[in-house]
């Protein structure tokens, strides 16, 4: 395996440690900043945290600190043996395109100054999108960041602030976080979502941070944890409020926003799933979702695309949640994006990318341009303890491309016809390391005629029919760190191949070697050498890597 450097030893943090160091996260000042989009194009929402109960407010202005505006505050007291504080304020009366510099606090106890800029009004603009990154192991943030350690702050990235989300402040206006926070928000008695937060601070106190709601936000105490960490967020939701076992407060399980050219629709899919307070329920959210479509469309001339995004996969290609669950979600939500012409479906869960032709029940064309279908994207690799996510399925013919390293999406949108989609590459485990950051996925997406789609027109064929000329069309990072395939091999013939030459136990010690150099290397636990198992990635038989770490067997104990 290739080498890497890495931090020696002494510098590696003790798993001990971790518990002190999370309960630092949340010290007397603010912290944990985190902006949103207002509701409004001359407002921006900021949130933050605090030990204590505080007074709340606001100030920002051109330069120097001219304005304030009063905060809310509300305490949080789900947490074993601790009470904090979230608070939000609204920041008024801003220009177009035009920088701001802002802090927050109250009783004397204030935050650094940051900066942002206003949504400006003339494209092009950069939207930076991705689901499921944790606390440890966020490779999408920073370079700096490992799984050795929850602390990923700034100081940690000081150093590496060219790529990753880090590099894309001052570039990205708005950054989508599509569910699965931290891993999770009400773990270690809430301070690793205090650490998470603190984590993205870095990023989200100078760019509208937007979120949607994952599966790891389902339990009582993470589902808390999300709705008020992000209650600043533009709801526009029916019913308007949400409740849990913290109180009720702004319902941001379903909302909307327009930035530039784009309607954005944010859902969640855990509705389908069982998540309801009993007012919110899944069908108050699919005819909330269908109004909201409808009005988008007569807004097309301001915000000609639309664009839904949510956690779990309405199509998807890498294992069994691609027909159960997101089944389920396809039966009532592909006639919605198709009636009302939506543009582009994205979301995480899977810990891999995908993104889709034109498709329509499962039928696809080639062309992006001018699409007669719905494109779908899976973007849910930006980084967490559960690691990556194998394809255990054939690349259907509707996918254009996927790939299992860590990333996100950056989407450029030019004008009202011409958008330039990218992934980019974060994974440590690519070699040359110097292609953190390298773009992996380029396409543009063409659309002269936005609107509804037409049956007539939709796709009803196959963009790469079976036994034609088919390139690949997919990275998988078990390619160069096993060692196998080679001349456009798919990883899955690569392995099946190396089983049938060596034997199981060979590609068991094969797995071993390539823990003992992660661990190594990307700053995981002791080595497995002496071990009967160690946890750093989950491979079961139907590739699902929910909420569960696979045990690697040595050989010694393979029957």
């Amino acid at each position: 395996f290739a080498s890497r450097q890495v931090a020696a030893p002494s510098e590696l943090v003790p798993a001990m440690l971790i518990s002190a160091l999370l309960g630092s996260a949340l010290a007397a000042p603010p912290t944990q900043v985190h902006l949103a989009l207002g509701k409004t194009p001359d407002t921006m929402a900021v949130a933050w945290a605090t030990a204590d109960a505080a007074d709340s407010e606001v100030q920002w202005g051109q330069g120097t600190l001219t304005a304030s505006s009063p905060g809310d505050s509300r305490p949080f007291t789900q947490d074993p043996n601790r009470t904090w504080y979230t608070h939000t304020a609204i920041i008024t009366g801003l220009q177009p395109d035009t920088a701001y510099s802002y802090r927050v606090g109250g009783s004397g106890e204030f935050s650094p100054v940051y900066n942002f800029t206003s949504p400006r009004t003339k494209a092009p603009f950069r939207h930076v999108i991705y689901g499921d990154m944790g606390a440890a192991s966020a490779f999408s943030l920073c370079s700096a960041c490992t799984s050795s350690s929850p602390v990923c702050d700034a100081a940690a990235c000081a150093g590496n602030t060219t790529a990753g989300l880090v590099g894309e402040v001052g570039k990205a206006d708005i950054i989508v976080h599509m569910g699965d926070f931290a891993y999770d928000l009400g773990d270690e008695g809430g301070t690793l979502g205090d650490q998470f937060m603190t984590n993205i601070e870095q990023v989200a106190a100078r760019v509208p941070y937007m979120v949607s709601h994952g599966n790891h936000e389902d339990a009582d105490i993470h589902l808390a944890h999300f709705i008020e960490r992000f209650r600043h967020q533009p709801s526009n939701a029916v019913p308007p409020l949400f409740n849990t076992t913290n109180g009720e407060t702004t319902n941001t399980l379903y909302f909307s926003w327009d930035y530039g050219l784009v309607h954005y629709v944010s859902i969640s899919t855990e509705m389908w799933f069982g998540v309801t307070d009993g007012k919110t329920t899944l069908q108050t959210m699919l005819s909330w979702l269908e109004k909201d479509l409808e009005a988008a469309n007569q807004n097309r001339e301001a915000a000609p695309w639309i664009i839904v995004q949510g956690h779990r996969s309405v199509y998807c290609s890498c294992d069994s949640d691609c027909t159960g669950d997101a089944g389920k979600v396809r039966t009532d939500l592909e006639p919605l994006l198709f009636k009302y012409g939506v543009d582009i479906f994205m979301n995480g869960h899977e810990h891999n990318y995908e993104r889709s032709f034109p498709l329509y029940q499962g039928k696809s064309d080639r062309s992006t341009v001018n699409p007669k279908a719905t494109i779908y994207s899976v973007s849910g690799a930006a980084g967490s303890r559960e690691m990556h996510e194998p394809f255990t399925r054939k690349q259907p013919s509707w996918s254009a491309f996927r790939s299992n390293t860590f990333g996100y999406t950056a989407l450029t949108v030019y004008n009202a016809t011409h958008l330039h989609w990218q992934q980019i590459s974060t994974d440590p485990t690519s070699f040359p390391l110097a292609n953190y950051g390298a773009v992996i996925d380029d396409a543009w997406i063409v659309q002269e005629s936005h609107g509804p789609f037409s049956l007539e027109e939709a796709p009803k064929g196959e963009a790469y029919p079976e036994g034609g000329d088919e390139p690949v069309r997919q990275i998988d990072h078990w390619q160069p760190l096993l060692g196998l395939g080679g001349d456009g091999q798919r990883i899955e013939d690569s392995v099946a191949d190396f089983r049938d030459q060596h034997g199981d136990a060979a590609w068991v010690e094969k797995l071993c070697m390539l823990q003992d150099w992660a661990e190594v290397n990307l700053g995981g636990p002791m080595t497995w050498k002496g071990r009967s198992s160690v946890e750093w990635e989950d491979v079961r038989e139907d590739g699902s890597s929910d909420g569960a770490a696979f045990e690697w067997q040595s050989p010694a104990t393979l029957v």
